[in-house]
């Protein structure tokens, strides 16, 4: 009966995955396939946005930080709220309408240099996420780690590459409604746990500066890390840009900061909760892995391996199709786009299986790997602010001056101290760099040509 209980819900989550590969078919054409026509309605995009977001690490970070901090990350998801609406209002509306492939070809027209380096960077940073989700997967069922990257990439490979962008919505509803339930599920069986009066006032501000946890700053790179992930990113804002209208783009964006900070709060809920549920000495990097291990109740644990399996497949199948799209822009192909979200997915399973050896020699690489969007993202949100509040004044000198000044802010921030400045410090400090950057270089390069032009 025990195995009856376990097996159910992944059998039922692979009946769903089967048929939604049968009923969902795309045509070929770019506007279906990646944009699905612009017929996505509000709900649908805010929830394949926030269930994009939501990968493994959601419910590895968020409950440990819970279980630690209480409330402390309250600041970051305000953040969050703040940056997209900011991105709703001043930021969107030359991207929505415009009629690019990728976002990076609005931007400038020197997309390839953007491209370029975003494919490198959400190769990486997605890469490592995936062989995440694989990872935990052999944790809690056995059975080599490669095995389930391989089984994940079957299936995000079934419904992703023959039905489109409408496909991994409807996937990403499915996922968004488990992870809900799940939440909730847990929040209200672990309150049961907890004895009369053992629960203490949690934390909800961090007053010192040194702390990446320095409440102001919080929000403010909340907000900003925001308008990069939410506007300079293609993965993210590929849902936006589906939707019927501009309005409904805007409702969709702005929503969906609230969606992401309900379904945070809710799992630094369960991390709160778990320590003082009586769950013993739970690891502190996953407790919510370790707490459902430990619990025995097989439903709860056939559950969790599907939340985790979607989790792995949602940031898959989202990641293939933006950056299918953007490889396409990039080479110029009239290839139909499921070829080049195929040529991506091979990619990111080549990046996930070297992650299984890099992990295993050097862990500390992982957690490298882990933020390397970061060091992408201020030279993006730079080049995003020029082309947004400059029209005009991107060239091909300040695009490139951006992404060095932002790698470079990054890294210094990153290795060059005996410890690293916090993150949040980090966003702020890349991200200015880069719009400076960005700023200075396009106006000399224009001095410059007026200067010839005129002798």
């Amino acid at each position: 009966m025990d195995h009856v209980i376990f097996f159910g819900p992944i059998l039922l989550y692979i009946a769903t995955v089967v048929l939604v590969t049968v009923t969902m078919r795309s045509r070929p054409e770019d506007s279906e396939y990646f944009f699905a026509s612009k017929r996505l309605g509000v709900a649908q995009a805010l929830l394949s946005v926030v269930s994009s977001e939501t990968s493994v690490a959601t419910t590895v970070v968020f409950p440990a930080a819970g279980m630690k901090d209480g409330y402390l990350l309250v600041w970051l998801l305000l953040g969050y709220i703040a940056g997209r609406g900011i991105v709703a209002l001043f930021y969107l509306r030359a991207l929505y309408e415009s009629s690019g492939l990728t976002i990076y070809r609005t931007m400038s027209a020197n997309h390839r240099i953007l491209e370029g380096s975003y494919l490198l960077a959400k190769y990486v940073s997605g890469g490592v996420r995936f062989f995440i989700g694989g990872y935990a997967l052999h944790q809690l069922l056995g059975g080599p780690t490669y095995v389930w990257i391989g089984i994940i990439a079957v299936c995000v490979a079934a419904y992703s590459l023959t039905g489109g962008l409408k496909a991994v919505v409807v996937m990403d509803q499915i996922q968004a409604a488990m992870i809900v339930g799940t939440g909730i599920f847990l929040c209200v069986t672990l309150a049961y746990r907890i004895p009369a009066g053992s629960l203490a006032m949690p934390a909800f501000v961090d007053w010192d500066p040194s702390h990446a946890t320095f409440s102001p700053i919080m929000f403010l790179g909340g907000a900003v890390l925001s308008i990069g992930s939410h506007g300079a990113d293609q993965d993210l804002l590929l849902r936006i840009l589906s939707t019927r209208s501009f309005r409904s783009a805007q409702r969709s964006l702005v929503l969906s900061g609230f969606g992401a900070a309900f379904l945070i709060g809710m799992y630094l809920t369960v991390g709160y909760l778990l320590r003082y549920a009586g769950a013993g000495d739970l690891d502190p990097k996953s407790p919510l892995a370790d707490h459902v291990m430990r619990d025995g109740s097989p439903g709860l644990a056939g559950v969790f391996f599907v939340l985790l399996a979607a989790a792995a497949m949602s940031s898959l199948d989202s990641t293939i199709h933006s950056t299918g799209a953007v490889w396409k822009s990039m080479m110029g192909s009239t290839r139909a786009g499921w070829n080049w979200s195929a040529l991506s997915l091979v990619i990111m399973v080549a990046f996930a299986l070297f992650f299984i050896a890099a992990q295993e020699r050097t862990p500390d690489f992982l957690a490298l790997c882990m933020g390397s969007m970061n060091y992408v993202n201020g030279g993006l949100i730079g080049i995003f602010t020029v082309f947004t509040f400059g029209p005009g004044r991107l060239t091909r000198a300040g695009v490139v001056a951006a992404l060095v000044a932002g790698f470079a802010t990054t890294t210094v921030c990153e290795w060059a101290f005996a410890q690293a400045v916090p993150w949040t410090y980090t966003v702020l400090l890349s991200s200015s760099a880069s719009l400076g950057a960005c700023l200075a270089a396009s106006l000399l390069r224009r001095r410059i040509s007026a200067t010839s032009s005129s002798s």
